[in-house]
Protein backbone atom coordinates (compact mmCIF):
# COMPACT_ATOMS: atom_id res chain seq x y z
CA UNK A 1 0.00 0.00 0.00
CA UNK A 2 1.31 3.44 -0.93
CA UNK A 3 1.33 5.74 2.10
CA UNK A 4 2.74 9.07 3.24
CA UNK A 5 6.25 8.93 4.73
CA UNK A 6 5.24 9.87 8.26
CA UNK A 7 6.82 7.17 10.45
CA UNK A 8 10.40 5.95 10.94
CA UNK A 9 9.50 2.61 9.34
CA UNK A 10 8.12 4.29 6.23
CA UNK A 11 11.17 6.51 6.03
CA UNK A 12 13.38 3.42 5.99
CA UNK A 13 11.25 1.91 3.21
CA UNK A 14 11.63 5.12 1.22
CA UNK A 15 15.41 5.13 1.64
CA UNK A 16 15.79 1.42 0.79
CA UNK A 17 13.81 1.88 -2.41
CA UNK A 18 16.18 4.65 -3.50
CA UNK A 19 19.30 2.47 -3.34
CA UNK A 20 20.82 1.92 -6.76
CA UNK A 21 18.32 4.14 -8.60
CA UNK A 22 20.27 6.28 -11.06
CA UNK A 23 20.56 9.85 -9.68
CA UNK A 24 17.38 9.36 -7.66
CA UNK A 25 19.46 7.64 -4.96
CA UNK A 26 21.00 11.09 -4.36
CA UNK A 27 18.07 13.40 -5.10
CA UNK A 28 15.17 11.75 -3.28
CA UNK A 29 16.78 11.06 0.13
CA UNK A 30 18.14 14.62 0.24
CA UNK A 31 14.76 16.13 -0.62
CA UNK A 32 13.08 13.99 2.03
CA UNK A 33 15.62 15.06 4.65
CA UNK A 34 15.25 18.77 3.83
CA UNK A 35 11.55 19.04 3.03
CA UNK A 36 9.87 15.97 4.52
CA UNK A 37 8.65 17.82 7.61
CA UNK A 38 7.62 21.09 6.00
CA UNK A 39 6.08 19.46 2.89
CA UNK A 40 4.96 15.97 3.98
CA UNK A 41 2.30 15.82 1.26
CA UNK A 42 5.04 15.33 -1.36
CA UNK A 43 6.66 12.11 -0.09
CA UNK A 44 5.20 8.60 -0.23
CA UNK A 45 6.41 5.03 -0.05
CA UNK A 46 5.37 1.45 -0.55
CA UNK A 47 7.17 -1.71 0.55
CA UNK A 48 9.66 -1.22 -2.31
CA UNK A 49 8.76 2.26 -3.60
CA UNK A 50 9.95 5.82 -3.00
CA UNK A 51 7.76 8.50 -4.57
CA UNK A 52 8.04 12.31 -4.63
CA UNK A 53 5.31 14.54 -6.05
CA UNK A 54 6.02 17.86 -7.77
CA UNK A 55 2.69 19.22 -8.90
CA UNK A 56 1.65 17.32 -12.01
CA UNK A 57 4.96 15.47 -12.20
CA UNK A 58 6.46 12.81 -9.96
CA UNK A 59 9.68 10.87 -9.42
CA UNK A 60 9.79 7.23 -8.34
CA UNK A 61 12.56 4.84 -7.32
CA UNK A 62 12.01 1.12 -6.88
CA UNK A 63 8.73 -0.44 -7.93
CA UNK A 64 5.14 -0.94 -6.86
CA UNK A 65 2.04 -2.81 -7.96
CA UNK A 66 1.41 -1.27 -11.43
CA UNK A 67 -2.35 -0.98 -10.94
CA UNK A 68 -2.04 0.58 -7.49
CA UNK A 69 0.60 3.03 -8.67
CA UNK A 70 -1.50 4.10 -11.66
CA UNK A 71 -4.54 4.64 -9.45
CA UNK A 72 -2.56 6.63 -6.90
CA UNK A 73 -0.98 8.89 -9.53
CA UNK A 74 -4.37 9.50 -11.12
CA UNK A 75 -5.81 10.46 -7.72
CA UNK A 76 -2.92 12.92 -7.20
CA UNK A 77 -3.36 14.47 -10.65
CA UNK A 78 0.08 13.39 -11.86
CA UNK A 79 0.56 13.53 -15.65
CA UNK A 80 4.27 12.64 -15.98
CA UNK A 81 6.37 10.16 -14.01
CA UNK A 82 10.15 9.83 -14.12
CA UNK A 83 11.06 6.44 -12.70
CA UNK A 84 13.78 3.85 -12.33
CA UNK A 85 11.25 1.01 -12.35
CA UNK A 86 8.49 -0.26 -14.66
CA UNK A 87 5.58 1.84 -15.91
CA UNK A 88 2.29 2.07 -14.01
CA UNK A 89 -0.59 0.12 -15.55
CA UNK A 90 -1.93 1.92 -18.62
CA UNK A 91 1.08 4.22 -18.84
CA UNK A 92 3.64 4.19 -21.65
CA UNK A 93 7.19 5.38 -22.14
CA UNK A 94 7.16 8.86 -23.68
CA UNK A 95 10.84 9.73 -23.30
CA UNK A 96 14.11 8.18 -22.16
CA UNK A 97 16.18 10.12 -19.66
CA UNK A 98 19.92 9.52 -19.99
CA UNK A 99 22.46 9.63 -17.18
CA UNK A 100 26.06 10.72 -17.66
CA UNK A 101 28.84 10.80 -15.10
CA UNK A 102 32.38 11.83 -14.26
CA UNK A 103 34.16 9.61 -11.76
CA UNK A 104 35.96 10.76 -8.61
CA UNK A 105 39.38 12.18 -9.34
CA UNK A 106 38.77 12.37 -13.08
CA UNK A 107 38.91 15.55 -15.15
CA UNK A 108 37.67 16.54 -18.59
CA UNK A 109 39.46 18.94 -20.95
CA UNK A 110 37.75 22.30 -21.18
CA UNK A 111 35.75 22.46 -24.42
CA UNK A 112 36.18 25.10 -27.09
CA UNK A 113 34.35 28.38 -26.71
CA UNK A 114 34.37 31.75 -28.44
CA UNK A 115 37.44 33.15 -26.73
CA UNK A 116 36.59 36.79 -27.38
CA UNK A 117 33.26 36.32 -25.62
CA UNK A 118 34.82 34.20 -22.85
CA UNK A 119 37.28 37.01 -22.11
CA UNK A 120 34.34 39.33 -21.44
CA UNK A 121 32.87 37.05 -18.76
CA UNK A 122 33.56 36.86 -15.06
CA UNK A 123 33.43 33.56 -13.21
CA UNK A 124 31.21 33.52 -10.14
CA UNK A 125 31.87 30.78 -7.58
CA UNK A 126 28.84 31.86 -5.55
CA UNK A 127 26.37 33.67 -7.81
CA UNK A 128 23.18 35.09 -6.36
CA UNK A 129 20.62 32.28 -5.92
CA UNK A 130 17.90 34.75 -6.87
CA UNK A 131 19.63 35.60 -10.15
CA UNK A 132 20.26 31.90 -10.82
CA UNK A 133 16.61 31.05 -10.17
CA UNK A 134 15.45 33.83 -12.52
CA UNK A 135 17.76 32.70 -15.31
CA UNK A 136 16.76 29.05 -14.93
CA UNK A 137 13.05 29.85 -14.94
CA UNK A 138 13.47 32.13 -17.96
CA UNK A 139 15.07 29.27 -19.91
CA UNK A 140 13.27 26.22 -18.49
CA UNK A 141 10.03 27.57 -17.05
CA UNK A 142 8.75 26.91 -13.55
CA UNK A 143 7.87 28.98 -10.52
CA UNK A 144 10.63 31.38 -9.48
CA UNK A 145 9.64 31.53 -5.82
CA UNK A 146 9.59 27.74 -5.43
CA UNK A 147 12.94 27.30 -7.15
CA UNK A 148 14.53 30.14 -5.20
CA UNK A 149 13.24 28.88 -1.86
CA UNK A 150 14.41 25.31 -2.48
CA UNK A 151 17.81 26.48 -3.68
CA UNK A 152 18.33 28.74 -0.64
CA UNK A 153 17.45 25.87 1.71
CA UNK A 154 19.96 23.55 0.06
CA UNK A 155 22.71 26.17 -0.02
CA UNK A 156 22.18 26.98 3.65
CA UNK A 157 22.56 23.30 4.54
CA UNK A 158 25.65 22.86 2.33
CA UNK A 159 23.72 20.41 0.14
CA UNK A 160 24.06 22.43 -3.06
CA UNK A 161 26.59 24.60 -4.84
CA UNK A 162 26.31 27.13 -7.66
CA UNK A 163 28.60 28.37 -10.41
CA UNK A 164 27.95 31.19 -12.83
CA UNK A 165 29.24 33.53 -15.51
CA UNK A 166 28.39 37.21 -15.53
CA UNK A 167 28.81 39.94 -18.12
CA UNK A 168 28.47 43.53 -17.04
CA UNK A 169 27.22 42.35 -13.67
CA UNK A 170 24.40 40.28 -15.18
CA UNK A 171 24.30 36.49 -14.76
CA UNK A 172 24.30 34.94 -18.24
CA UNK A 173 25.07 31.28 -17.52
CA UNK A 174 24.76 29.02 -14.51
CA UNK A 175 25.01 25.40 -13.42
CA UNK A 176 24.62 23.87 -9.99
CA UNK A 177 25.19 20.79 -7.91
CA UNK A 178 21.59 20.58 -6.70
CA UNK A 179 22.06 17.49 -4.54
CA UNK A 180 25.26 16.84 -2.63
CA UNK A 181 25.52 13.62 -0.65
CA UNK A 182 28.54 11.65 0.62
CA UNK A 183 30.47 10.68 -2.51
CA UNK A 184 27.69 11.73 -4.91
CA UNK A 185 26.90 15.03 -6.64
CA UNK A 186 23.92 15.63 -8.93
CA UNK A 187 24.67 18.36 -11.49
CA UNK A 188 21.67 20.14 -13.01
CA UNK A 189 20.13 23.27 -14.49
CA UNK A 190 22.97 24.18 -16.81
CA UNK A 191 21.47 27.14 -18.70
CA UNK A 192 22.73 30.08 -20.73
CA UNK A 193 20.88 33.24 -21.70
CA UNK A 194 19.36 32.89 -25.18
CA UNK A 195 21.56 35.35 -27.13
CA UNK A 196 24.74 33.65 -25.88
CA UNK A 197 23.75 30.04 -26.45
CA UNK A 198 25.71 27.94 -28.93
CA UNK A 199 28.98 29.76 -28.26
CA UNK A 200 30.51 27.16 -25.96
CA UNK A 201 30.43 29.09 -22.69
CA UNK A 202 27.79 26.89 -21.04
CA UNK A 203 29.66 23.71 -21.87
CA UNK A 204 32.89 25.14 -20.50
CA UNK A 205 31.13 26.19 -17.28
CA UNK A 206 29.58 22.73 -16.86
CA UNK A 207 32.90 20.95 -17.37
CA UNK A 208 34.63 23.29 -14.94
CA UNK A 209 32.01 22.60 -12.28
CA UNK A 210 32.15 18.84 -12.85
CA UNK A 211 35.96 18.84 -12.67
CA UNK A 212 35.87 20.78 -9.40
CA UNK A 213 33.44 18.32 -7.83
CA UNK A 214 35.27 15.24 -9.11
CA UNK A 215 38.51 16.73 -7.78
CA UNK A 216 36.92 16.78 -4.31
CA UNK A 217 36.11 13.08 -4.57
CA UNK A 218 32.51 13.22 -5.77
CA UNK A 219 31.03 10.96 -8.43
CA UNK A 220 29.31 13.58 -10.58
CA UNK A 221 26.10 12.60 -12.35
CA UNK A 222 23.55 14.45 -14.46
CA UNK A 223 20.37 13.64 -16.34
CA UNK A 224 19.28 14.78 -19.79
CA UNK A 225 16.85 14.00 -22.60
CA UNK A 226 17.86 12.38 -25.87
CA UNK A 227 18.19 15.82 -27.50
CA UNK A 228 21.02 16.72 -25.09
CA UNK A 229 22.75 13.34 -24.92
CA UNK A 230 25.07 14.18 -27.81
CA UNK A 231 26.11 17.41 -26.10
CA UNK A 232 27.27 15.65 -22.93
CA UNK A 233 28.93 12.90 -24.95
CA UNK A 234 30.98 15.52 -26.81
CA UNK A 235 31.97 17.11 -23.52
CA UNK A 236 33.40 13.74 -22.48
CA UNK A 237 30.96 12.51 -19.83
CA UNK A 238 30.50 8.73 -19.68
CA UNK A 239 27.07 7.09 -20.05
CA UNK A 240 25.77 5.63 -16.77
CA UNK A 241 22.32 4.18 -17.40
CA UNK A 242 19.12 6.14 -17.30
CA UNK A 243 15.48 6.47 -16.32
CA UNK A 244 12.15 6.39 -18.10
CA UNK A 245 9.57 9.14 -18.31
CA UNK A 246 6.03 7.80 -18.53
CA UNK A 247 2.59 9.21 -19.22
CA UNK A 248 -0.93 7.75 -19.46
CA UNK A 249 -1.33 6.01 -22.82
CA UNK A 250 -4.36 8.09 -23.75
CA UNK A 251 -2.45 11.35 -23.28
CA UNK A 252 0.37 10.17 -25.56
CA UNK A 253 -2.05 9.16 -28.31
CA UNK A 254 -3.71 12.57 -28.16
Amino acid sequence: MIARVDTPRRKQRFLRACRGAVCLETILPLDLALFGRSQPHRFFCGPTLALKLEGRTAFAAGHANPEELASFLRFCGVERLTASGPAPAGWELCERIFCFELGPGQALPLPKAEEELWAQLQKEAEPSPGAAARLICAQQGGNWEDRYSELCTKLARNRARLWGLTRGGELVSTVGAYALAPGQAYLASGVTAGPLRGKGIGGRLIVGAANALAGEGYRVRLLCTAQRAGFYTRLGFAPAGGLGQYAPAESIKE
